[in-house]
């Protein structure tokens, strides 16, 4: 493992707990290079250094409130599905990541350049899915026809729906159902071999 420098570790982390906050108060727009510097006390030229543009440093704020997990390995889609759902579901209640997705969205809506970023990290994030998906798929719990954007709507959309539509309990029960309902829908019947 390379050795960072501890001057640099310690700006890198000050910058991106700046932009956190600002992400949090201001959304994406507020969270300028500037107004982080300032926040931060860490100079434009130094933060330009680690981060291109501000595309760059939001996202990158991003994941330190939301890291990318590993594919989950129960040996059963089902247990898999709901490691992944359930840690969604704990996210959108008690992670700043909570705070902080409204405001991406709306750069996305607003910022092309942004939606690009945006789009990537959202793939990037989903390959979770796609991984327990294609394990399924080897152990012949589930067929080649599983759609993997319409999968990962059907899981995901009812926890964003209530956490920022009707604001109704999101729990692990609630994560229980979801995929439930999802694996029920993709299972073959047992002793169905896979075609």
């Amino acid at each position: 493992m390379a050795h960072v420098d501890p001057r640099v570790a310690r700006s890198r982390a000050a910058v991106l707990a700046a932009a956190t906050e600002l992400l949090a108060e201001r959304g994406v727009a507020g969270t300028t290079i500037e107004a982080v510097a300032a926040r931060s006390g860490v100079a434009k030229t130094t933060i330009y250094r680690q981060w291109p543009d501000q595309h760059a440093l939001v996202l990158d704020a991003f994941d330190t409130v939301l890291p990318v997990t590993p594919a989950p390995d129960t040996g059963a889609l089902r247990g898999d599905l709901l490691a992944i759902v359930s840690g969604l579901a704990r996210a959108l209640v008690s992670s700043p990541a909570a705070t902080l997705m409204p405001a991406l969205i709306d750069a996305a809506e607003r910022d092309p350049g942004f939606a690009d970023l945006h789009h990537r990290e959202a793939a990037r994030r989903h390959e979770a899915v796609r991984e327990v998906v294609q394990r399924a798929r080897d152990r012949g719990e589930v067929g080649d026809d599983v759609d993997l954007d319409d999968l990962l709507d059907a899981l995901a959309g009812p926890l964003f729906h209530r956490r920022y539509v009707t604001g109704r309990p999101l729990d692990d029960r609630t994560a229980e159902r979801v995929v439930d309902r999802v694996v029920a829908g993709l299972m073959r019947p047992t002793g169905h071999p896979a075609t």
